[in-house]
């Protein structure tokens, strides 16, 4: 008498199939249930983002007064940190997005990975260089610096390139001493240069250098004039020196493109962003502050290519509002979900052994075969 036998390996395909499809779904649903784990310091990471929008939020209404009608097309979160096109003291030519970019207090929590990076302690000297190119970068520096308690030897380039603080009557030396009278910050800059090319604002008009000055005078900070390029390195590295009472130099911090810092074009090649320990052998570097503190053995941090530093943390490119503190990869890393994923993992491992044992049991030889002809 011919048997007929049911055909598992027909019902096996069919099985293999339904797990993959359930495959592909537990895979997407581990993707899109990443946890999030908070990054190292992130206590105070939040506490610096949090005193930089407290910065922000105490020269806004200053800086607006001295704004023009049509000012929200430069600046559209209305943060008032955004200079104009074009001004007497203006320096040189500045990129508008990357301006909008460091409106972000976040960029202080960045700046505390780098620090600490560096292995800065508390009550550490640490050698400064900042500009009115990026009064919200200085903003956010300050506030991890008072977030460490570092204590930092400043000097200010006066003049700003285009969209920074360029605004005559509210230059960055107006900003940080506002910062440091309403007491949320514990210094400013000792000394200041014009800034600009040659650090002593070579191409700008009388007026401009006229302005200038009299920004350095009515905030009472002492000028730095050096000669020539050359002369301002010199001079910039002997003030840090006799600034610093004695005490070592930890670290320097530089915030912007200032060319007596990073070099000529070169330089400003060779010098990438975030922490620099060491000098790169296999190119001539034109001479700068930051060659000159490597060759002492002093680490730096460079503070520039905005753009390419927001990316790199999960920041806003151009907001057109201003971030709250606590926002990007900076603080918080997106990771799979242990539990899920062996749920998933144990779940086709089961489901795999199922399908193959329900091919067990026929001859080999007869798989192939019709139903009606099958054999035990």
């Amino acid at each position: 008498m011919t048997k007929i036998y049911w055909s598992p390996w027909k019902h096996s395909r069919i099985a293999l199939f339904l797990l993959a499809i359930l495959g592909i779904l537990g895979l997407i649903l581990i993707e899109s249930c990443k946890v999030k784990k908070e990054q190292p310091y992130f206590k105070k990471k939040l506490q610096a983002a949090k005193l930089a929008e407290r910065g922000f939020q105490i020269l806004k209404p200053e800086l607006l007064k001295h704004k023009k009608p049509d000012y929200k097309e430069f600046d559209p979160s209305n943060s008032g940190l955004i200079g104009e096109f074009l001004t007497p003291v203006t320096s040189n030519s500045g990129s508008l997005p990357s301006k909008q970019t460091s409106i972000n207090p976040n960029f202080a929590a960045v700046m505390i990975q780098f620090l600490k990076k560096a292995k800065v302690e508390e009550g550490d000297t640490v050698a400064v260089a900042i500009s009115g190119s990026f009064p919200a970068l200085n903003i956010c520096l300050f506030a991890a610096l008072e977030t460490l308690k570092l204590k930092p030897i400043i000097i200010s380039s006066a003049s700003a390139s285009q969209f920074g603080a360029n605004h005559p009557q509210m230059l960055w030396l107006d900003m940080e001493k506002e910062l440091e009278s309403s007491g949320i910050f514990s210094f400013r800059s000792s000394l200041a240069s014009l800034g600009g090319i040659q650090d002593k604002a070579a191409g700008t008009s009388k007026e401009g250098k006229e302005l200038l000055l009299r920004a350095l005078k009515r905030n009472n900070v002492k000028l730095l004039d050096p000669i020539n390029f050359d002369d301002s390195i010199e001079k910039r590295l002997k003030s840090y020196d006799e600034l610093s009472q004695g005490k070592s130099i930890k670290l320097f911090i530089n915030v912007g493109g200032g060319t007596t810092i990073l070099g000529t074009s070169l330089g400003k090649q060779v010098f990438k962003n975030g922490l620099i320990t060491d000098l790169p052998e296999e190119v001539h570097i034109p001479n700068s502050v930051i060659k000159s503190f490597l060759e002492r053995e002093i680490p730096v941090i460079n503070f520039i290519q905005i753009e390419s530093l927001a990316k790199r943390y999960g920041l806003p490119l151009s907001p057109k509002k201003v971030p709250k503190p606590g926002e990007g990869k900076v603080f918080y890393s997106e990771e799979y979900n242990p539990i899920l994923y062996v749920s998933v993992f144990l779940f086709l491992l089961i489901g795999l052994y199922g399908v193959t044992r329900l091919g067990w049991g026929e001859n080999e030889e007869d798989r192939y075969l019709p139903k009606t002809l099958r054999s035990r």
